[in-house]
């Protein structure tokens, strides 16, 4: 827990200032984080049918793993964006330091070996909320394309016919 040196050229920011900055520093966040999703489940769309129609379970996988590396590169976005704004704003005097700092922020990993600054401390709630926001919409869109890929998949397996039925079936409800 060691607070940053040397000490920031603004050292103190007025509370509603910060609010806004924030506020600001979310709304970049959701964006960018839009953007990157939107990208993510278009591309998803427009291909996803060619995969699920192959019997190349290996060319699945790569697509998959190909629009997780658009997500991760999303996040990582987000991540530089927060760190520049920080370290422009002098509430951080290097930028390696600064990205250090909003990557553990913004995963909620919370080591607390780095710190803001007094007069910037609450940026760090904004900065976690971002995350945690951004990480919940990334689960939902990865669980849409794999729930999507799993239906076509298997939907070979699901159309067949069931074998005809000799009599009454247990379970069955008679009249």
């Amino acid at each position: 827990m060691v607070p940053l040196n040397p000490a920031p050229l603004i050292t103190d920011v007025h509370p509603f200032l910060e609010i806004g900055l924030g506020l600001v520093m979310t709304l970049l966040c959701m964006l960018i984080h839009s953007l990157g999703m939107y990208q993510v489940m278009h591309r998803f769309e427009i291909h996803w049918w060619r995969f699920a129609r192959e019997n190349r379970e290996l060319r699945r996988q790569i697509y998959f793993f190909y629009l997780v590396i658009l997500i991760l590169l999303t996040h990582l976005t987000e991540i530089f964006s927060l760190a520049l704004i920080l370290h422009f704003m002098q509430a951080i005097p290097d930028l390696r330091t600064a990205f250090y700092l909003v990557g553990e922020t913004y995963t909620s990993l919370g080591n607390g070996d780095v710190l803001l600054p007094l007069g910037w401390r609450q940026l760090a709630m904004f900065i976690t909320m971002s995350g945690l926001l951004t990480f919940g919409w990334t689960t939902g869109v990865l669980a849409n394309i794999v729930g999507k890929t799993y239906d076509a998949q298997f939907a070979s397996v699901r159309d067949k016919p069931n074998a005809p039925s000799s009599g009454n079936s247990e379970g069955s409800v008679e009249d």
